[in-house]
């Protein structure tokens, strides 16, 4: 059991995404074609396909996640019913819980250290889940954001976006990734991922047959 505390948030602004961001940017302008950026551009848009973008950085693995609404809950359109609301917030809960969603090498000894769960729909009142935080982290949209306004939905495609920060007693001994997002929400057919760890620059596809990433 992680010693660490957890810092889950279910809320509607995206969180600052600091070793990801810079690596992730650099992995793409490295290996990214005209051709590959459409496909990428396209599958963000497409049913089905998630991406998953993973850096590792010293003891810290950081994780972001994009699902298009229709995989985890059936439809991307403003909840119009109790029914609707209900799914959101029952989704916005399974995806922040990161030590389940992820299951990770046990000799690398690591532990759930924040999760952060954004989607344009996701009511305020789902706030956040915090297992030993004491800071007393606000939730909740900064003042001036109106709620559904957040990159997610510029297009008309309502996803779920979650950063995930994993912090490792022994990062060298990382060497497998399990997603069980297609277990939670079986709609997800592929995730589209793209990794930067001290061996090298990873791209894969996941799919229900084969949820697992070597490292």
């Amino acid at each position: 059991v992680s010693s660490f505390p957890i810092n889950r948030r279910i809320r509607f602004r995206r969180c600052p995404v600091s070793v990801l961001t810079g690596a992730l940017i650099m992995f793409a302008f490295a290996s990214a074609t005209p051709v590959k950026a459409a496909e990428r551009h396209h599958h963000a848009h497409e049913h089905g396909v998630s991406t998953l973008k993973i850096a590792v950085d010293g003891p810290l693995l950081e994780m972001q996640l994009v699902s298009p609404g229709m995989d985890i809950v059936g439809f991307e359109h403003a909840p119009s019913t109790d029914m609707d609301k209900q799914a959101l917030a029952k989704a916005g809960a399974v995806l922040a819980d990161g030590g389940t969603l992820f299951i990770l090498s046990a000799d690398a000894r690591c532990g759930l250290v924040d999760a952060d769960v954004n989607h344009p729909f996701l009511s305020a009142k789902t706030g956040r889940h915090d297992d030993g935080d004491k800071h007393g982290h606000k939730h909740g949209h900064k003042h001036g954001e109106q709620p559904g306004h957040t990159d997610a939905a510029d297009d008309g495609h309502a996803a779920f976006q979650a950063h995930y920060r994993f912090r490792c007693e022994d990062i060298g001994k990382l060497r497998r990734i399990d997603v069980k997002l297609f277990e939670k929400f079986p709609a997800a057919k592929e995730i589209e991922v793209e990794a930067i760890t001290p061996g090298g620059q990873i791209a894969r596809e996941l799919t229900p047959a084969s949820p697992g990433l070597d490292l």
